[in-house]
């Protein structure tokens, strides 16, 4: 028997795009509005919102659907069982306060990059547009880059032609060698420094955290007032981070073993 070739995106992941739908601009959709921006069939609409509400994910009022208490509780439960947060955080904090930073933890899913963890380390917070849950541009920032370098050859071309005309994109690489060439001096130098990137007067410096295995767990990073940052000698701030990630990676890795 021949086999049919898997669909490019499964169900369930159709089913979930249904909660990206939702922002500070959309609190509410009416099943109409859903269906329509995702292109669904009235049933497939009515499917997918019925299971979403009855997993506690989404819930509904008048004909209107909102986000559901579920998604709150699973955060807290992230908080309290996910190993990156609960041995990095700690390291982050510390580091933060010793040089009057924000610190930052960050991880990766497909092409988005989410701030898992954040600290305030100064006691005049940053102005920064991002901080923990908030989804970071994927070719901009310290952070972003970072991750990006830490990537295989394969999964960054693919990324690369993906949003070959992403202006962000372009700015690291306006071809696939310029674009592969640039990440990989990052990842040779074990740091990423942005300037201004994501929010005019911030700085940002970012080293990656791995599993005991050498397996990417995520991103450390620091962000500063750019008149703070300057005041730092990179050479010697970033072996400090990097040192930092170390210990977090062998917490990691204890952690893994148990």
């Amino acid at each position: 028997m021949c086999r049919q070739p898997a669909p490019l995106v499964s169900s369930l992941t159709r089913m979930l795009s249904v909660l990206d739908l939702f922002s500070r601009d959309h609190t509410t959709m009416t099943a109409e509005q859903i269906a329509e921006a995702l292109s669904l069939t009235r049933t497939t609409c009515y499917r997918y919102t019925r299971e979403l509400s009855l997993a506690g994910l989404l819930v509904s009022h008048d004909g209107h659907f909102m986000l559901g208490p579920r998604i709150i509780e699973l955060d807290h439960r992230m908080v309290q069982a996910d190993p990156l947060i609960n041995v990095g955080g700690p390291v982050v904090n510390a580091l933060a306060v010793a040089v009057g930073a924000t610190g930052l933890l960050t991880t990766t899913y497909n092409d988005k990059v989410v701030n898992v963890y954040s600290y305030s380390g100064s006691s005049q917070p940053l102005p920064m547009s991002f901080g923990r849950g908030t989804t970071m541009p994927t070719f901009r920032s310290s952070t972003s880059k970072m991750l990006l370098a830490m990537m295989s050859r394969g999964r960054l071309q693919r990324l690369f032609n993906k949003h070959a005309q992403d202006p962000d994109c372009q700015a690291i690489g306006s071809t696939w060698l310029d674009f592969w060439r640039a990440l990989q001096e990052i990842r040779q130098q074990g740091y990423a420094v942005s300037l201004g990137e994501l929010n005019r007067g911030l700085a940002g410096l970012s080293v990656p955290v791995s599993y005991g295995s050498g397996e990417l767990a995520g991103c450390m990073s620091l962000i500063f007032a750019r008149a703070q940052f300057n005041r730092f000698d990179v050479a010697v701030l970033a072996p400090r981070l990097v040192a930092a990630a170390d210990q977090i990676a062998r917490s990691l890795s204890s952690v893994a073993g148990r």
